[in-house]
C-alpha cells in the first residue's frame, strides 16, 4: 500500500503541494482478513503490526474462525515508506475462482456476475532454444548505498545462471545518461561472462538522475533482430529486457508508450520482446515497475530496503527462459448458461463519437425559412464559448463479458511461480439462473495445448466488512472494475477510452484518471486549531526515552545499533495463541535486513510418447509463490508457544542450543585420523596450480580407500589457503563467483577448502568409485574431468545443505551444474539411462561431508 512518494527525476505532471514534506504525518490502518482456509502467517517487513486472530475486529468476539484475522498499525506509523503486509493461508496457491452476483433489484444498473480467478501456475514451460538477455541497471543517485550493493551481488549470481548454449547478453547502465558494456549483445562464453563480472564489480550509483526512457529505447534498438535486419521469422531471436530500478522518475506515460510501441512492432515482425522488472527500495514506484511489466507482457517483483534481491531476480530469469502461452482464453460462461441468457439480449447498432440516437431516424423534409435581416434591432449578442471542451462520446453498452487483463490480442502474462489474477464482469438476463459451475483456461505453448478447469464458488464476505466501503457492498465487482479501469488506462488516451474509464469509475465509485472524490471537512476553524494545539509526542521519541510498553507494561528497551531491541523477553511481548483467550496481540519491530524470501519449488512436466495437454496446476508440483518476507507471525494451524525473532513463530518453542559435535581426533599435522594403517612419507604436490599447495611437508597419510576402488592418489600436504580465499565468507554469492561458464566448479584446494572447510578438505579430495571406474578407471583416465565432476557435485550438495533456505537464489546455478555433470558423464562413456542414477549416488556420497 503506497503511502510515500520519493523524489522523482524530471518534471512533475502537476503541482503537488503535499509532496513537499509528508513524512511526519501520522497514518492509521486496519485490515480485515478473510481467506478461504486457515490463515497460517501474517507479517510486515516494513512496519510494526498488531494482530487479532480468529475475527474481523480488534477484540476477539463471537466464535473463533481460523480463516479470519484483524491487522492494525501502531500509532507511530508515519507516511515515510510504503506499507507491506504479507498474508499466507492454507492452500493459498491452489487455483480458485469466486463469483458474486449483483441484482438489478439491489441497486445495480443491470444484473451481473463478477468473477475473480487467481492461481499460481505450477508447470514447467518448455525452454526457449535461444534468447537474448539485456539487463538495464539503474545507477542513479537514488540507488546509492545498500541498493546498488545488493544489485551487484545479485547480478553476479544471475550472470552465472544464464543458459550456456544459445544465449547472448548485454548490460546497460542508466542514470542521467546511459552506457552499455558492448554496442550490441555478445555471445555468452567464458570470456564474455568474465568481462561482464568485472564490469558489474565496478558498479556505483554515480549516474545522476533517472532517465530510463532513452536507455530502454537504446536496449530495444540494439537487439540482434534489429541490427541483423533478417525478415525470416525462423531467424528471429526472442529478447527479454530486465529493468532493475527504484522507478523514481516522472516520465511514466512516455516510457510505457515506448514499450508498447516496440513490443507491438516486434510482434508484427514475428519476434518476441518482453520486459521484466525488479523494483528496489521502500519507496519504489509500483506504478512504474508494474507498468513496464504489463506493457512488455512480463512480470514485476519488489524487494524492500535491506532485502536480498537475488532470489526474486532468479525467479524473473526462470520465467523469461520459458516460452509464452499463446491464444490464452478463459471460458467464463458454460454453454447452457449462455443459451439461457441469449434470449434476454437484443442487438444494438454501434454508435460512434458524436452520434446521437435520433440521427438514424427518418426526419421530415426541411421547410422553407423566412429571409434574415442584415440589421435586426431585437438581436442580443451572446458570448461565444472558448477553450477546450469535453468531447461528447456515446459509448455502446458494455459487452456481455468484460475481462481484465484482456486476452483477445496479446497473451496474458502467465508464468510459473507468479500469482496471476483475472477478473470478469458478465451480464445476466432478467431472470438469471445459477452461475457457471466451472471456468476453463485454454491456450498453447510452442504448439502444445495447455488446459486448466477450475470450480467456481460464491464469495462469502461478511456484509459488515464492505457495507459503506464499496459500491453496493459488492467487493468482487469493485475489484473487477478496478482491473478493467487499468486496461483502459494502459491504452492510448483517446476520448473513447477516457469515457470508458469514466463510466466504470462512476458506476463502481472508483477514483481514476477521469473521476475523483470530493472530500468535505465539516470541522470549523476553531476545532482544527484546538486539535493542532494538542501536540502528542511521537511514538519513536517515547520509545527512545524509555517508557511503558502497552502490552507488557514494562520499561521499553532501547534499540541496539543493529536496530533490534536488546534485552527483551519474548514471553513478555507475545501472549501466544490460545483459542480461549480474548485476543492474541503482537507488536513486532520490523526487520528489514537479511530478509529471505520463502523457498519455492517447481513442478515438472514429464515427457509423454504423444503430445498431451499441459496442466497449468500440476498436483505433483510443490507449492510456490512469490512474496516479501520479514517479521512474521506464522503457524501451522496457529498453535504453539511464544517466540520473537526476525521470524516470530507459533510453531513451538525453539530447541535448546546443541553443544557442538566434538571434532574427530586430529593426527599430527592437523588431519583427521582414520582407522587404517598410517604411512610416513615426504611428498611434493605438483598437481595444483596453487603455489601454496606445492609445499614440501612431512605428513601423516592414511590410505583409507586403497582397497575400495577410490583413486590411488599420493598424499597431499596440509593446505594453507591464500588470503584471498581465507578471508572469503561462504555464501551463495561466493560460490556463484567460482562457477565457470560451462557450469562446473573448480577442483583446486582453494574451492574445496571454501565449501568443505579445513576439516573436510582431505575427504573432499577423494574421488568415489562411481567416477573412478569410468573411462577405464585409474588416475590417468580423464582424471582432470573426474575431479571437476566431483568438485561440482560437492558444491551442489553444499548449496543444498548449507543454503537450503535460499534455494530460489541458487536453483538455476545448480541446474546448470547438473547439466555439466550429465554431459561429462555421457562423454566418459556412461550409458544415458544410468546418468541420473549415477548423479544421485554421487550426491548421496557427497552428503556425508556436510
Amino acid at each position: 500500500m503506497p503511502t510515500a512518494i520519493a523524489p522523482r527525476y524530471g518534471t512533475a505532471p502537476t503541482n503537488i503541494p503535499w509532496l513537499r514534506n509528508n513524512s511526519q504525518n501520522r497514518f492509521e490502518l486496519s485490515v480485515s482478513v478473510q481467506m478461504n482456509k486457515a490463515v497460517t502467517s501474517i507479517s510486515s517487513p516494513s512496519h510494526p503490526i498488531g494482530l487479532t486472530l480468529g475475527c474481523h475486529q480488534r477484540e476477539l468476539t463471537g466464535e473463533y474462525d481460523p480463516s479470519k484475522a484483524f491487522v492494525y498499525l501502531g500509532d507511530s506509523a508515519m507516511l515515510d515508506k510504503d506499507i507491506v503486509i504479507v498474508i499466507s493461508a492454507q492452500g493459498m496457491d491452489t487455483p480458485r475462482c469466486s463469483v458474486e452476483r449483483w441484482l438489478k433489484s439491489d441497486g445495480a444498473e443491470e444484473t451481473t456476475d463478477a468473477y475473480a480467478l487467481t492461481l499460481v501456475p505450477k508447470f514447467e514451460l518448455p525452454a526457449l532454444p535461444s534468447q537474448e538477455y539485456i539487463f538495464l541497471v539503474d545507477r542513479s543517485g537514488s540507488m546509492a548505498g545498500s541498493r546498488i550493493k545488493a544489485v551487484r551481488a545479485a547480478l553476479q549470481i544471475l550472470l552465472r545462471s544464464l543458459p550456456s548454449r544459445g544465449t547472448s547478453f548485454n548490460i546497460v547502465s542508466f542514470g542521467s545518461n546511459y552506457t552499455s558494456l558492448w554496442p550490441t549483445s555478445q555471445a555468452y562464453s567464458a570470456e564474455s561472462m568474465e568481462q561482464a563480472s568485472k564490469h558489474v564489480d565496478g558498479f556505483d550509483a554515480n549516474y545522476g538522475g533517472t532517465e530510463l526512457r532513452s536507455a530502454i529505447e537504446f536496449a530495444f534498438n540494439s537487439r540482434q533482430d534489429v541490427k541483423g535486419g533478417s525478415t525470416d521469422k525462423n531467424d528471429k531471436m526472442p529478447t527479454s529486457v530486465f529493468v532493475l530500478t527504484d522507478g523514481e522518475a516522472w516520465d511514466l506515460d512516455g516510457i510505457i508508450a515506448s514499450i508498447n510501441q516496440n513490443c507491438g512492432n516486434a510482434k508484427k515482425d514475428g519476434s518476441l520482446l518482453r520486459t521484466f522488472t525488479l523494483g528496489v527500495g521502500n519507496q519504489v514506484s509500483t506504478a512504474m515497475c508494474e507498468g513496464i511489466a504489463r506493457a512488455g507482457k512480463g512480470t514485476a517483483v519488489f524487494v524492500a530496503e535491506g532485502e536480498k534481491p537475488d532470489a526474486k531476480l532468479m525467479g524473473l530469469l526462470k520465467a523469461a527462459r520459458g516460452g509464452v502461452i499463446d491464444d490464452l482464453a478463459v471460458d467464463w460462461v458454460d454453454s447452457e448458461q449462455a443459451k439461457d441468457d441469449d434470449d434476454d439480449f437484443e442487438v444494438i447498432p454501434s454508435s460512434k463519437a458524436g452520434d446521437y440516437p435520433e440521427s438514424n431516424a427518418s426526419s421530415p423534409p426541411p421547410q422553407s425559412q423566412p429571409p434574415l435581416s442584415l440589421f435586426d434591432e431585437s438581436h442580443v449578442d451572446t458570448p461565444a464559448e472558448t477553450g477546450a471542451r469535453k468531447a461528447i462520446v456515446l459509448l455502446d453498452p458494455p459487452p456481455k463479458v468484460q475481462q481484465a487483463p484482456k486476452s483477445d490480442k496479446l497473451p496474458i502474462p502467465l508464468y510459473p511461480g507468479f500469482r496471476c489474477s483475472i477478473f470478469a464482469i458478465v451480464k445476466r438476463g432478467s431472470n438469471p439462473g445459477p452461475h457457471s459451475a466451472n471456468v476453463k483456461i485454454t491456450g498453447k505453448v510452442m504448439g502444445r495445448d495447455v488446459v486448466l478447469q477450475i470450480p467456481v464458488s460464491p464469495v462469502s464476505v461478511h456484509p459488515g466488512l464492505v457495507e459503506g466501503k464499496v459500491e453496493g457492498g459488492r467487493l468482487l465487482h469493485t475489484l473487477a472494475a478496478k482491473a478493467l479501469v487499468q486496461v483502459f488506462e494502459d491504452l492510448p488516451k483517446t476520448p473513447e477510452n477516457k469515457a470508458e474509464i469514466e463510466r466504470l469509475g462512476k458506476r463502481y465509485s472508483l477514483a481514476t484518471s477521469a473521476t475523483s472524490f470530493v472530500a468535505i471537512d465539516e470541522e470549523t476553524k476553531d476545532e482544527i486549531e484546538r486539535k493542532e494545539s494538542q501536540v502528542v509526542e511521537p511514538e519513536e521519541e517515547r520509545f527512545m526515552k524509555g517508557g511503558m510498553d502497552e502490552l507488557g507494561k514494562r520499561p521499553r528497551q532501547r534499540p541496539s545499533a543493529s536496530g533490534m531491541v536488546t534485552g527483551f523477553d519474548p514471553a513478555s511481548i507475545a501472549t501466544g495463541y490460545n483459542p480461549s483467550a480474548a485476543t492474541a496481540r503482537f507488536n513486532l519491530s520490523a526487520m528489514t535486513t537479511g530478509l529471505n524470501p520463502n523457498s519455492h519449488a517447481y513442478g515438472q512436466i514429464r515427457a509423454a510418447p504423444e503430445p498431451r495437454p499441459i496442466s497449468l496446476h500440476s498436483a505433483d508440483a510443490k507449492p510456490r509463490s512469490k512474496g516479501r518476507s520479514g517479521s512474521t507471525l506464522s503457524s501451522g494451524g496457529l498453535s504453539g508457544t511464544r517466540s520473537i525473532s526476525p521470524t516470530a513463530s507459533f510453531s513451538g518453542p525453539p530447541p535448546p542450543p546443541q553443544a557442538p559435535a566434538a571434532p574427530p581426533p586430529a593426527a599430527p599435522g592437523g588431519m583427521a585420523q582414520r582407522p587404517q594403517h598410517v604411512a610416513r612419507m615426504r611428498y611434493t604436490d605438483t598437481r595444483s596450480d596453487d603455489p601454496y599447495a606445492r609445499a614440501v611437508s612431512t605428513i601423516q597419510y592414511t590410505s583409507s580407500y586403497s582397497n575400495t576402488g577410490y583413486l590411488d592418489s599420493p598424499p597431499v600436504p596440509l593446505y594453507t589457503p591464500p588470503t584471498s580465499i581465507s578471508q572469503q565468507t561462504l555464501s551463495v554469492e561466493s560460490i556463484a563467483r567460482a562457477q565457470k561458464f560451462d557450469g562446473s566448479f573448480p577442483s583446486d584446494d582453494g574451492h574445496l577448502w571454501l565449501i568443505a572447510g579445513a576439516d573436510g578438505l582431505s575427504r573432499a579430495r577423494d574421488i568415489p568409485p562411481a567416477l573412478v571406474r569410468l573411462a577405464g578407471g585409474g588416475i590417468g583416465a580423464q582424471a582432470a574431468t573426474k575431479k571437476l565432476i566431483w568438485a561440482t557435485v560437492l558444491t551442489i550438495v553444499c548449496l543444498q545443505k548449507k543454503f537450503g533456505a535460499e534455494k530460489d537464489s541458487w536453483e538455476m546455478l545448480a541446474e546448470k551444474a547438473r547439466e555439466y555433470i550429465e554431459k561429462e558423464l555421457t562423454e566418459l562413456g556412461l550409458d544415458e539411462s544410468l546418468v541420473t542414477q549415477t548423479v544421485n549416488r554421487l550426491e548421496t556420497t557427497a552428503s556425508a561431508l556436510f
